[in-house]
């Protein structure tokens, strides 16, 4: 090799080496320090999203109060609309009361009242009763409203009206099945026959 060396020849090598030298640095200083940076800074990230969603949910606390507070109130209003008693007797006889009312108020003449033997509909248990009325037609329809705009949940499942006096045909006579429903579900058993 030779010692003697020109100066550009000096300049290159010295160039080439400080190249070498920073590229050197760079791929194993420089670019294991900027992964490491970029892990902390995602790990930053992370931690503050995940704050972020800590506060947020924290938050919400109050949204679900709110919610559980209309959810109640929804059961309460639901719960209202079925007969107050569970054992379907007592939720008859409440119903009974109930029709003999609405039909003092409209001016009908009850003849007969029927409990009939408790049944499942759409999977929820109804107390039908049976009521015989002498009216007119203005008065059977007045009724027939008070019946289906109770604040219970009553129907009207049949009707049967017959004229009972042909020199006076608003006299008529009529048979309703009226059920209420008690908040009792078809138990499970029964359900799957």
């Amino acid at each position: 090799m030779r010692q003697d060396r020109t100066l550009r020849e000096k300049i290159i090598l010295t160039v080439a080496t400080s190249l070498i030298l920073v590229y050197v640095f760079v791929v194993y200083v420089g670019e294991p320090l900027y992964q490491k940076q970029k892990r902390q800074e995602q790990n930053i990230e992370s931690k503050i999203l995940f704050i972020t969603k800590y506060h947020e949910t924290l938050n919400q606390a109050d949204y679900y109060r709110e919610k559980e507070k209309a959810n109640q109130a929804l059961s309460n209003q639901l719960e209202n609309l079925f007969l107050p008693s569970s054992k379907p007797a007592l939720a008859a006889a409440g119903l009974q009361k109930s029709l003999e009312d609405k039909a003092r108020k409209t001016r009908v003449k009850l003849i007969q009242v029927k409990t009939e033997k408790t049944k499942y509909i759409e999977g929820l248990l109804t107390v039908p009763v049976r009521i015989t009325v002498k009216s007119s037609l203005e008065k059977l329809s007045r009724l027939i409203r008070l019946i289906e705009s109770d604040e219970k949940f009553l129907v009207v499942e049949e009707l049967m009206i017959r004229r009972i006096n042909k020199k006076e045909p608003e006299q008529l006579e009529s048979r309703l099945l009226v059920n209420g429903f008690i908040q009792q579900r078809l138990p499970e058993k029964l359900k799957r026959t």
